[in-house]
Order: structure tokens, then C-alpha cells, then sequence
């Protein structure tokens, strides 16, 4: 009777501390100090109860039937249909991603249960396509969700999770990104694609195929080296990675798997912050932080017109207690600017042969969107067919919740919005797994739905406008909210143009491009399989080749 009675107690307790503690509130930030608060607690009451060890026993036991029970059969989400696995927790989630990627698991979820899939115990999975301006649009009722706190304790303009956050950060983002500004970064990308030109014809001679994922790689992140650093990382000038991207690639490996699991992500990040793959993480951050350190003491001497981040240098050098959001705004800056134009661009050369030679792409990338329909209908194409977030951007309803499709999301749920899988609904694109750049300029009809179109977000605090783009098919959709939109459309436009202006390109003989969708990656960001491609010089680019040989001095 002792033994139950012991049980019996750390039972209650159990039970207790679920429904009246964790059942409410976000636990995920405190995920470290939990576990060391119970293997303390373990540790006191083992060694000194007489029966303790049954009243832990009974805690334990009492305390996980509870949440299980209680996430079965009285969760707010218990009618929505989903994997039984799942509805207890999202461990589930990360096993399955254990032998397959999320952009695939998600899809094949879809298939099963429908546009409504309960994938976690507090998750939904929407694949509805009014889902990106329900959660994302002006009148949106959601923030984002826990995810977001990755680099907690440092902070982000991507991982800001509120409104009053995000809005006073952008505002220091946004002196950046005006219109004069932008010219001038395109003009510090011209070198790069000359870079980038030079390591395609270093191939031709040596007649050996280009290893055009890492290219494109290479192009990315030396541009947002320059971008955010003022130095690039010289991956294509010596044509090899950069032992920092390295570390940050590895680093990012872990957001494949482990991104379902944001408490058990903190809990690594402080428990183990020097152990496998955690290590070249921290690794990252130092060598971001000692560079921006390093850019902190000379920013007088670099121009504000040439320089994006010049004004959050100034900010930060003036306020100290910014520098967390510098060090985060240059690591997501780097990701999110490279990254998703990296995995595009190796989409969208998987895809085209069309030619761009009839214009003069002097006139810059502004005048490519007007004047080259095709090239801008392929690379939406490609935004479509490659997002650069397949599953990632997760948000989370607030206490009135919020209605998608005319089903009731209930408050306090996270929602999963998976681009992969809405872009190719056939009901929202005919042949939807087909690359038509026709669909965008040529053959509207083949839209049926613009609403499943989102590739850089759904704004909240701007009319709805795709002006810039020239596009009449946006004028139902929300302003999109990346920042760096403008930016990202304008590199692809140039590096695209730039390249099939001067190379016509060939699969290898005996390889197919099978290898960019089996071997793709969904690490939040997407990243694409291999691609290698042959090129050979256009005719008339041979000619000018030759010529400004002959007029060399000697």
C-alpha cells in the first residue's frame, strides 16, 4: 500500500503539473531548463525518499498518459484527420524524416488525407491555396511560429515573430532597398557573372562538364558576402567552397530532420553546443560575428550607397544592444539571400533552353522583365516548381483563430503551409508538373488559381501590387513581404540572361537532370541535387572573343 500511495501522489502531480502548466503557454525556450530542473528534482527525491523512486515512476507514468490522452481524445484539433503518430507528437514526424524528406512526406500525407492533415498535436498542414493569404495577408490573424526562435538569443528581421518586432526592424532594413540603391548592387553583380563566366569558359577548354550547382552556389553567396560584409567569400574567384559555407551547410543539415522539433533543437544548442555538427554551427556564428566586429570599425569608410547594411552598422555602433540582431540579420541574410536564388537558378537551367540574344541586357534587369517574357514567365516557373521554401514558414493562430477554405483553424495552432505541394495542385496550374513558361505571358487560362502562387510571402502592410514584375496576373495578390523580392528577381534575370546570351548548354551524354528533384533537399531552404551541364560559346560571342584577342596589346 505504501508503494501505491507513493505512486499515487507523484501521479496527481503529474497530471496536475500537465493540465495546469504545460498544457498552456510555449515551452519550447525552455526546453534545456526543464530537463535539467527534472534530473535534479530525480537526483533529490531518489536520495532521500524512501519511496521516492515509485513516486517518480508514478509522475512520469501519470504525467505522459495525460498529454496522450488528452492530445487524443480532447485536443481542440482532435476531428482533423492526420497519422496516429502524429496527433501524440511530432517525434513522429521527425522518424518518418529519418528515411525520406519533408517536401515528399508532406506531399504523400496530402494524398491520404487531404487538404486539412493534422501533423503534429498542435499542427495543422494546409494545403488549400487561400491558405498564404490567410496566414500572410493584411488581414491575417497569425504570427509566426515557435520555429522562428532558432537563433534565440539572437534576433532577426526573418525570425522576428511580432508585428511591432518585425515593423521596427524592416524600417531600418528598408533604407537599404530604394530604388538608387538597388542600381548600384546591380552593378557589384556584374563582376561576379564575369567571375562566374570565366569558370564556364575554363570548362570549354579544359572540355569537361560544369558543375553548375556549385557555381550558382558559389555566385550566391559570394554576392551576399559582398552584400552584408563588403567582401565576397572568393568562392568563384579560386573555385572552391569556402570553409564558412561549408560549416553552415552542414549546420543547416540538422533543420532537415530536426525542424518538426524545435524545443529538442534548443535543448541541443545549449546542452551540447560543442558536440558533431553543433559545433560548425557556433563555429559560423563566432566567424560572422568577428567579421561584422571587423566591419563595425571602418563603416565610416565604406559609401551608404554602396553598402546595405551601412545604416545597421550605424545603428548598432551607436546602440550596442543591437549587435544579437546584426549577428542574426547577417546569418539569415546570407541563407535566405543565397540559398533560395542558388536552388532557383539550378531549377530554372534544369529547365530552359530558350534564348534571351535579341536583347540588350545592357539596359539592365529591369528592362529584361518587359522586354524578355519568356525569360521572366521561366524563372516564375521555376519559382514555382523550385520554391525556396518547400514546406518551411510556418505560423500560428492567435486567440480568435482564423478560417482557410471554409474550415475553422482553432487559436494556438501552428500552421504548415507547403509551397512543394500547392504549386503543383492541378486544380490551381494545368499540367502542373510540367515547366510552362507559356502559362505566365502567353496562356493565362492555364492559372487557375493565383492564390496557390506565393513565392517570396504574402505582406501585411501593403496594397496588393506586382507592378514591377509587369505581370497583370497578380492583381488579386497580396504585395509580397521579402524584402530582399526586387533584389532576387533582378540577380535571377541578369545571371540567366548573361549566361544563355552567351552559352548554348547540354545535358552530359549518358546523365539525365533526375538527379536535381531525387537528390533535393528541404532544409527549411531548398537545396537541389546536382546539375552538370556542357556549354560551348554562342557563334557571334566566339567572333567578339576573337576579336578582343586580336586588339590585346602584343
Amino acid at each position: 500500500m505504501k508503494f501505491f500511495a507513493h505512486t499515487l501522489i507523484g501521479g496527481a502531480v503529474g497530471v496536475t503539473c500537465h493540465l495546469l502548466l504545460f498544457i498552456h503557454h510555449e515551452w519550447h525556450l525552455r526546453a534545456p531548463d526543464l530537463l535539467c530542473y527534472h534530473l535534479i528534482v530525480i537526483a533529490i527525491v531518489g536520495a532521500t525518499l524512501d519511496k521516492g523512486l515509485w513516486m517518480l515512476l508514478g509522475y512520469l507514468i501519470c504525467l505522459f498518459s495525460s498529454i496522450i490522452i488528452y492530445r487524443i481524445f480532447f485536443h481542440r484539433l482532435k476531428h482533423f484527420p492526420g497519422p496516429a503518430g502524429a496527433r501524440i507528437t511530432k517525434i513522429w514526424h521527425t522518424w518518418k524524416l529519418l528515411g525520406q524528406q519533408n517536401h515528399l512526406l508532406l506531399k504523400s500525407l496530402h494524398h491520404q488525407y487531404g487538404d486539412f492533415v493534422r501533423t503534429g498535436p498542435s499542427e495543422i498542414t494546409v494545403y488549400h491555396p487561400d491558405v498564404f493569404m490567410a496566414i500572410d495577408g493584411p488581414q491575417s490573424n497569425c504570427v509566426k511560429a515557435e520555429w522562428y526562435d532558432l537563433l534565440s538569443p539572437n534576433q532577426s528581421l526573418v525570425t522576428a515573430r511580432t508585428k511591432r518586432l518585425h515593423g521596427a526592424r524592416r524600417r531600418q532594413w528598408n533604407r537599404g532597398f530604394t530604388s538608387q540603391a538597388l542600381d548600384q548592387y546591380q552593378s557589384r553583380l556584374i563582376p561576379l557573372i564575369d567571375q562566374l563566366e570565366r569558370c564556364i569558359d575554363g570548362d570549354i577548354t579544359a572540355e569537361k562538364a560544369s558543375e553548375m550547382t556549385d557555381l550558382l552556389y558559389w555566385i550566391g553567396f559570394d554576392r551576399m558576402g559582398d552584400f552584408i560584409f563588403s567582401r565576397t567569400f572568393n568562392m568563384l574567384s579560386r573555385q572552391k567552397w569556402h570553409h564558412v559555407i561549408v560549416l553552415l551547410q552542414r549546420a543547416l543539415s540538422l533543420l532537415g530532420p530536426l525542424s518538426p522539433l524545435p524545443w529538442f533543437l534548443h535543448l541541443c544548442f545549449k546542452l551540447f553546443p560543442r558536440i558533431w555538427i553543433l559545433k560548425d554551427w557556433f563555429q559560423m556564428v563566432s566567424w560572422c560575428e568577428m567579421r561584422l566586429t571587423e566591419r563595425l570599425d571602418c563603416v565610416e569608410n565604406i559609401p551608404k550607397a554602396l553598402d546595405v547594411a551601412h545604416y545597421l552598422l550605424e545603428d548598432a555602433r551607436e546602440n550596442p544592444h543591437q549587435f544579437p540582431w546584426l549577428t542574426g540579420d547577417s546569418i539569415l541574410a546570407i541563407v535566405a539571400g543565397s540559398e533560395p536564388i542558388a536552388a532557383v537558378l539550378v531549377g530554372l537551367f534544369c529547365e530552359i533552353y530558350q534564348e534571351v540574344e535579341r536583347v540588350d541586357i545592357s539596359d539592365g534587369a529591369r528592362s529584361l522583365g518587359s522586354s524578355c517574357p519568356h525569360l521572366e514567365g521561366a524563372i516564375l516557373e521555376a519559382l514555382r516548381l523550385y520554391p525556396a521554401l518547400p514546406t518551411g514558414g510556418n505560423r500560428k493562430t492567435l486567440k480568435n483563430g482564423i478560417t482557410i477554405g471554409g474550415t475553422f483553424i482553432p487559436p494556438e495552432t501552428t500552421i504548415v503551409a507547403p509551397r512543394f505541394c500547392i504549386s503543383r495542385r492541378e486544380d490551381c496550374f494545368e499540367q502542373a508538373h510540367t515547366f510552362l513558361p507559356e502559362r505566365w505571358y502567353k496562356t493565362p487560362r492555364m492559372i487557375r488559381n493565383k492564390a496557390a502562387f506565393s513565392p517570396f510571402g504574402t505582406g501585411k502592410y501593403s496594397r496588393p501590387s506586382f507592378s514591377d514584375w509587369n505581370f497583370d496576373l497578380f492583381d488579386l495578390q497580396g504585395h509580397t513581404s521579402c524584402l530582399g523580392r526586387t533584389l532576387a528577381m533582378n540577380d535571377m534575370r541578369l545571371i540567366t540572361a548573361r549566361l544563355v546570351r552567351r552559352y548554348r548548354f547540354s545535358v552530359p551524354d549518358g546523365e539525365t537532370m533526375e538527379s536535381v528533384w531525387r537528390d533535393l533537399k528541404d532544409q527549411f531552404t531548398s537545396n537541389p541535387g546536382r546539375l552538370r551541364l556542357f556549354f560551348e560559346l554562342r557563334e557571334d560571342c566566339i567572333v567578339k572573343s576573337k576579336l578582343a584577342d586580336d586588339i590585346k596589346p602584343g
